[in-house]
């Protein structure tokens, strides 16, 4: 009987020992092994830029004007994502191109998401965010004038002129609107009580007047302002006493009854207090309405051809606005992977 031919058993390969936990060195002895290093959370951009205010204390003072505006950047995201329904990306796109028009800047009653000042403890008015999303924008406005025309060139031409970090807005007006604005401005907290104010009034009028000159300095050497015998044009300081000429003084007058004259029964002056009908007498007599070529006989109307005269009328003028958004800019910019509050309404 045939034997039978049994196959030789395969040996069994030997199974390579489990891995251990601990990092596979190479060759060289140099760890291959990496740690998982963690991805680190974003972190809001601080802004390490300091803004500082631009310098108008070259220009006249009476020339120039400096309003501050907040802006709720909450306010503004949530109306973009929230209602409009944009990426937060193309919001903060929309808003870093966003320039208020001039309507906006000089509204008399702010509306969201603007305000005059913060207020509540820093919260906004409008949604409760903190003062973190507040951005302030401010708005030098230029009087044109022979007095700051060159001033103003070298300041636009020193401003940065990239991102529009500062943007000019042209209005044209007429001397007799800039007149009414100035007397607004120079009226705004006067303590009509205060004799005082008798004297700031005819600084700032002055001012206005002769813008080259330092007035400031010169009210620093006078206790006393008096109508001159012997000027015939412009001023004279002696003795500490200010002496203007006939016909300024007499503009001086009428000025000081502008901004009184609601005050009580009539306007407050350097000469006392009149009504109408006595200033427009004060005035005719002295001869002030014949040289400014006022021929109405009605105290009213008279008035009203003063002011017309006084302001310069109908004449043309510019007003250049800077809105200065640097601040803004670094504030959009720092908010930019910051998610909104939602409106504490």
């Amino acid at each position: 009987m045939p034997k039978l031919q049994t196959k030789p058993l395969r040996k069994q390969a030997k199974r390579a020992p489990p891995r251990s936990k601990a990092a596979v060195t190479s060759s060289k002895g140099t760890s291959l092994k990496k740690s998982a290093a963690r991805k680190p959370a974003a972190k809001r951009p601080k802004s390490t830029k300091k803004v500082h205010a631009l310098d108008l204390s070259a220009f006249p003072p009476e020339s120039v004007n400096m309003v501050e505006k907040w802006l709720c950047l909450a306010c503004v995201l949530d109306v973009f994502t929230r209602h409009l329904n944009l990426a937060p990306r193309t919001a903060h796109l929309e808003i870093k191109r966003y320039t208020p028009p001039i309507s906006e800047l000089y509204a008399p009653t702010p509306g969201r998401p603007w305000f005059t000042s913060p207020a509540n403890e820093n919260r906004c008015p409008y949604c409760g965010s903190a003062s973190k999303w507040h951005a302030r924008i401010r708005v030098h406005r230029i009087e044109s004038s022979k007095a700051t025309d060159v001033l103003r060139r070298d300041l636009l031409r020193s401003l940065p002129q990239t991102d529009d970090q500062c943007v000019i807005i042209e209005e044209k007006a007429t001397r007799q609107h800039a007149f009414f604005e100035w007397l607004d401005k120079v009226s705004v907290g006067l303590d009509l009580e205060d004799p005082a104010w008798l004297r700031n009034i005819s600084q700032h009028y002055l001012g206005r007047k002769e813008p080259k000159i330092d007035w400031q300095g010169k009210f620093d050497q006078i206790h006393s302002i008096r109508r001159s015998r012997r000027v015939e044009s412009g001023w004279e300081i002696e003795n500490g006493r200010l002496f203007l000429a006939p016909t300024l003084f007499d503009e001086l007058l009428l000025v000081q009854y502008l901004v009184s004259r609601s005050h009580r029964s009539g306007g407050l002056t350097l000469e006392g207090r009149y009504t109408l009908p006595e200033l427009i007498s004060r005035l005719r007599n002295a001869g002030y309405l014949r040289a400014s070529g006022i021929h109405a006989h009605n105290p009213a109307d008279a008035l009203e051809e003063l002011i017309m005269y006084l302001g310069g009328g109908e004449a043309g003028i510019k007003f250049y606005h800077i809105v200065d958004r640097r601040e803004f800019l670094e504030q959009v910019r720092s908010l930019r992977l910051v998610k909104p509050p939602k409106p504490n309404v």
